[in-house]
């Protein structure tokens, strides 16, 4: 986070800024199945560290893992696919590692994703964000890389600045 995020958006209404695999409509049969992990703010202005796991035919389940996280911490997350059993996925934070965790036919099909996001129900959007992504990376059978040719996604109401080619960050407008 680069600067504390506002969420006026009412009940369930949330800024986030996460990494993952999948997402709606991704999963087996056009089912929605992901794994995601990053910062979320709801109705106060600090961070929870948290990861998502949203399994077919399933209500998306949501895990803080810390809160209090302030403006300008930086924290080290990763999703991972575990190399010696497809389909298999890993959550790292500095609280550790979650999972495994199975995502039926995602080997070999899911493009990592990382999101900064502002959600309020009923889409009236009245949140502010700021986040940085820093030295993101890929994990290749020859190790980590750092990421050359990311896809730019950019909601009207966003910002994505790119600051190298594996460094940005996305607030609101």
């Amino acid at each position: 986070m680069l600067s504390a995020p506002t969420v006026d958006s009412g009940p369930g209404g949330h800024v986030a800024a996460w990494v993952g695999v999948g997402g709606p409509g991704m999963g087996p049969g056009g089912t929605d199945e992901w794994l995601q992990v990053g910062l979320a703010s709801f109705d106060r202005p600090d961070g929870r560290l948290y990861f998502e796991l949203a399994l077919p035919h399933k209500k998306p389940v949501f895990t803080e893992l810390a809160s209090g996280i302030q403006p300008g911490e930086a924290l080290r997350v990763a999703v991972m696919e575990l190399p010696f059993d497809p389909n298999k996925w890993i959550v790292i934070t500095p609280k550790g590692i979650e999972g495994p965790f199975s995502l039926p036919g995602s080997h070999g099909k899911w493009s990592p994703v990382a999101t900064g996001e502002s959600w309020a129900k009923g889409g009236s959007l009245c949140n502010t964000y700021a986040y940085r992504f820093d030295g993101v990376e890929l994990a290749s059978k020859r190790g980590w890389r750092h990421l050359h040719h990311g896809l730019k996604l950019q909601d009207r109401g966003s910002r994505v600045h790119l600051i190298s080619p594996y460094t940005f960050s996305a607030t609101t407008a």
